[in-house]
């Protein structure tokens, strides 16, 4: 579907902010679309973002990188002026020459998701749980469009079906929670798109899709600037995007921009050294690991044994009276994981990846096979024991929905000490958690906090260390790294590797990121339409992967290009 399908914005906008830029250039696109000068937040009296500025012109693209917690999401949110109580704003943001701090709350309104589209960082939590995607993006379509229901409905269907949902396997009337991470972000981007926006805030965009849908929906974002004008502000720890994607590059640290130029300049020569070390520890991170193979024993018995493993879902019959029908997530899957090894697992988002974890985890009934940890049987049909559950810990997708908001992250990352067979006092449990956090990059002080206070990086570093406070003997990490900047995700891979040379720790990993999984596996599956499609040592499947879906993937990884530097 091409982009000239959709009706034009200026069509549905007469007079407004759209003539607003064109006003000044005449037929020639807006140069300063938006700018940013001195601006400064503080929450409560802390200071958030210090001096911030930049510009950024109609159809150009603006990376915006650095580590959780730098201020990049709350910049998008300063120039969204959709700002949490206690907010203090000061400097100049300006929007096709309108400061927007000036205009009222019925203009910013109008603005938002109209003219300005923003795609949040974490699909589950921007969604709406309680409404299907249809009504969703149908929604934005009406708030800033003159058009009928039906026309809403239909643009609906395009601007889905354009992002990788096609009506027939993703009708408007499926839920959030029907939808795997990947496809609930491509649902995200299509309600930022749906009324072409004039400029894009996309703020970690791709961080749960798999490669194959990154690349598309990447291609999607330049097809737009390049027939729409569109700026694009991409904020994301990944810098390989940013290499492929931006032409202008702001570095943040700590509230404040340390450096900022154009591409080339700032990924070939960085000057400061906060900038370089992100490159280093990209690079890092990108490195092929250096196989355990050889220091584990394969004639043992495995630690985990998958055989024959069949789950289904029922779905909807095709009439009253019709036959019960049921979908095969995962299709007659077997493997074997041993003490100290560590599995990557990859494949596209509904390929059957997550629904293999709950049923590892003993969440699921089979339908038919067996998976046994350490010789004991793992499934729903019976209770799993406490041993189990203590051997076998995980880190979920999502670092939000997977944690309770109302309590405090001391309680959070201690409640898997409960599968202790001898519970530790509260002086012992609280040092525990003190000595996970510290693992993952985390402070003391932080126990005290609540889950909200905190990024989606950090977020998922808290995750991890809920996963290690039971020193389990497998850890399944889904997607455990996605919400991580690229320091703090090259400090975990270390500590995973530590963990596992020390403790003899295995890991079944399961990931999009292809460099991730070169990383830290010493074997890899690939999965597909709940099959594994190619499985072997992780250094001959990357290197001459054998199965046609298999090169897709790896053509399809973004690579980071900073060859010319120093």
């Amino acid at each position: 579907m091409s982009v000239d399908q959709f009706p034009s914005a200026e069509s549905d906008h007469p007079g407004e902010l759209s003539s607003v830029v064109s006003s000044n250039t005449g037929d020639a696109p807006a140069q300063c679309l938006l700018k940013l000068e001195r601006v400064g937040l503080t929450i409560h009296g802390t200071p958030i973002l210090n001096d911030i500025g930049f510009t950024l012109e109609s159809g150009k693209t603006l990376g915006i990188i650095g580590e959780s917690g730098s201020g990049k999401s709350m910049t998008a949110l300063s120039i969204m002026q959709l700002l949490p109580r206690g907010s203090k704003l000061s400097g100049r943001i300006q929007f096709a020459n309108q400061q927007l701090q000036q205009l009222p709350e019925q203009m910013l309104c109008d603005i938002r998701g109209g003219d300005i589209g923003m795609i949040f960082q974490e699909p589950m939590s921007a969604l709406n749980p309680v409404k299907t995607i249809g009504d969703q993006v149908s929604e934005s379509i009406q708030l800033h469009r003159q058009v009928s229901r039906y026309e809403a409905v239909t643009l609906t269907a395009k601007t889905l079906e354009r992002v990788g949902l096609p009506n027939k396997a993703f009708p408007l009337s499926r839920y959030p929670h029907e939808l795997s991470g990947g496809q609930r972000q491509r649902v995200v981007i299509a309600i930022a798109v749906a009324c072409q926006p004039k400029l894009l805030i996309a703020d970690e965009p791709t961080t749960a899709l798999d490669v194959t849908t990154q690349a598309g929906i990447l291609e999607l974002l330049k097809s737009l600037q390049h027939d729409e004008d569109l700026a694009l502000m991409l904020i994301t720890h990944d810098l390989a995007v940013v290499s492929n994607m931006a032409d202008d590059v702001v570095v943040m640290n700590q509230g404040s921009i340390v450096e900022q130029g154009d591409l080339g300049a700032v990924f070939h020569r960085p000057s400061h050294s906060y900038t370089r070390r992100l490159f280093d520890a990209s690079v890092l991170t990108q490195l092929t690991r250096d196989t355990r193979a050889m220091r584990i024993d394969s004639s043992a018995k495995p630690l985990l044994q998958v055989e024959q493993l069949v789950c289904e879902y029922p779905i909807k019959r095709t009439s009253l009276l019709g036959p019960a029908r049921s979908f095969r997530a995962v299709d007659d899957v077997s493997f074997d994981i041993y003490h100290g090894e560590s599995v990557g697992l990859v494949g596209e988002s509904g390929c059957g990846k997550s629904t293999l974890t709950r049923a590892l985890l003993g969440l699921m009934k089979l339908h038919s096979g067996s998976i046994l940890l350490n010789s004991e049987s793992v499934s729903a049909k019976q209770e799993v024991s406490r041993a189990a559950r203590r051997q076998m810990q995980v880190v979920f997708q999502d670092p939000y929905g997977s944690f309770n908001p109302r309590h405090k992250v001391g309680r959070l990352v201690s409640e898997p000490l409960f599968v202790l067979a001898q519970q530790p006092d509260a002086s012992e449990a609280r040092q525990r958690v003190h000595d996970a956090l510290a693992s993952v990059g985390m402070n003391s002080a932080d126990t005290d906090k609540f889950i909200h206070e905190f990024s989606g990086g950090q977020r998922q570093r808290i995750a991890i260390a809920r996963a290690l406070i039971t020193e389990p003997s497998l850890i399944i990490l889904d997607e455990a790294v996605s919400a991580l900047d690229v320091s703090v995700r090259a400090q975990v891979l270390r500590l995973l590797d530590t963990l596992a040379n020390d403790k003899g720790l295995a890991y079944l990993f399961i990931s999009h990121d292809l460099s991730v999984v070169q990383r830290v596996s010493d074997r890899v599956m690939v999965m597909r339409h709940g099959k594994i499609v190619e499985r072997g040592q992780t250094q001959s499947v990357f290197t001459d992967p054998q199965h046609d879906y298999t090169q897709q993937l790896i053509a399809a990884a973004p690579q980071l290009k900073v060859q010319e530097r120093n």
